[in-house]
């Protein structure tokens, strides 16, 4: 525990959540929280739903690890296909969002012989060690240095591209026969964008015209921008997308779901040798939790969580404008964020040039806790299922009081 106490970013000494229920966490010292991060975007249903919930409860009665093949994988797996992309109809699982990202590196390289990645600045692709030349804009650290622990050599193999910038392509154009892939985000957590769709359009085309397989992040974006993700949502043909968080249902997994050309090329090439084990991949207990979450989102109308997403970024926009106050709320569906300036940033990298600075920043986290919300660690909003007009009203006019005292007292 001191270790976590000592380096992890978003740990707070003083919190000890010991129970959560829809859209609110609970403290050990009496105080309830509204979570305006929905456990890193992850729990769009709420915190403990009862079909979720149950569904947990009946498999670990009946057992939660075999080491072998068990039905209910297999029933997720038919569900999957009635809600992604159908060229996406091969499956691997595993147990984190990182180790699908670094599961589809691998397999791009396998299918394509070469060994170059690309991906862009402010991306954010888990402890994968082939995109950690750049944190997205998560914890603070601006130095274009590896972290520490990751190999210089790892760069020979990896290649940031600006975002949202058609200088991007021209990059990949010019490594195209060393590149075997490259992996983004759709809508960044950094800078979570409605406009982005022309420039996605853009990349896609380059990469299927120079034979570099095209990896789509869905972590965060997957079963939120619709249950399909924006793969589907804007019918994208990435080759490879990786999966996570809502699909977990509150516990731990990792998808990596990949084309037909692309298992032809790699687990179904004799002449390769491909590994995708994992002691816990593709476990009952999380596959009976994840086929609950599907057939509940199933029977929900994304329109809600949007139309929330929409009045409040509205609602808080305008008042941030009539107090004067160099701060907005931009995104895309139920995926937003609050940007601490009243520009529109083009990217991760402008952001940071044009944002009010940190300590005004952990100002603001600091007001909005005392009023009772635990503002997210990444910076990231979403709206869930849980959330009704009224929390989404309360926590706009927490937002706007907060900024409007911290301007008030930094600016004076």
């Amino acid at each position: 525990m001191a270790l976590y106490q000592l380096h992890h970013p978003g740990y707070q000494s003083s919190l000890k959540v010991i129970n959560a229920e829809g859209a609110y966490l609970y403290t050990d010292d009496g105080r309830r929280l509204f979570d305006a991060g929905l456990g890193a975007g992850s729990q769009i249903l709420g915190y403990c739903p009862k079909e979720i919930t149950t569904a947990i409860q009946q498999q670990a009665e009946k057992g939660t690890l075999f080491l072998h093949n068990n039905p209910i994988i297999h029933q997720l797996c038919e569900k999957l296909q009635t809600v992604l992309p159908s060229n996406l109809n091969q499956y691997v699982f595993c147990n984190s969002g990182s180790e699908a990202t670094m599961r589809a590196l691998r397999y791009a390289r396998a299918a394509t012989g070469k060994n170059k990645i690309a991906f862009f600045q402010g991306g954010w692709h888990g402890m994968n060690e082939w995109t950690l030349q750049d944190d997205g804009g998560r914890f603070g650290f601006f130095e274009p240095a590896l972290p520490n622990g990751i190999p210089d050599d790892i760069l020979k193999h990896s290649i940031a591209l600006p975002y949202n910038d058609e200088i991007a392509l021209d990059i990949i154009e010019q490594n195209k026969n060393e590149l075997a892939a490259l992996i983004l985000e759709p809508v960044q957590g950094s800078n979570p964008r409605d406009d982005i769709f022309p420039f996605l359009q853009k990349v896609q085309e380059i990469c299927k015209k120079n034979n570099i397989l095209l990896i789509f992040d869905e972590i965060i974006t997957g079963f939120r921008l619709s249950i399909g993700g924006a793969a589907k949502q804007w019918q994208l043909q990435p080759d490879i997308v990786t999966y996570g968080k809502i699909l977990g249902g509150g516990l731990p997994i990792g998808l990596v779901a990949f084309t037909e050309e692309v298992n032809r090329t790699t687990f179904s090439d004799s002449t390769k040798r491909m590994l995708s084990g994992g002691t816990f991949s593709a476990n009952p207990l999380v596959a009976a939790s994840a086929l609950a979450v599907l057939t509940k989102l199933e029977m929900l109308d994304y329109n809600y969580i949007n139309t929330l997403a929409a009045e409040f970024q509205q609602k808080t926009n305008r008042h941030l404008l009539s107090l004067n106050v160099p701060c907005h709320i931009a995104g895309v569906g139920s995926f937003l964020r609050l940007y601490f300036t009243n520009v529109k940033v083009k990217n991760r990298q402008h952001r940071d040039s044009v944002e009010l600075h940190s300590h005004f920043q952990q100002q603001f986290r600091n007001c909005m806790l005392a009023k009772g919300t635990l503002w997210p660690t990444n910076g990231i909003i979403f709206t869930g299922f849980c959330h009704t007009t009224e929390m989404m009203n309360a926590l706009s006019e927490d937002i706007v009081s907060s900024l409007h005292h911290c301007m008030e007292q930094n600016y004076e």
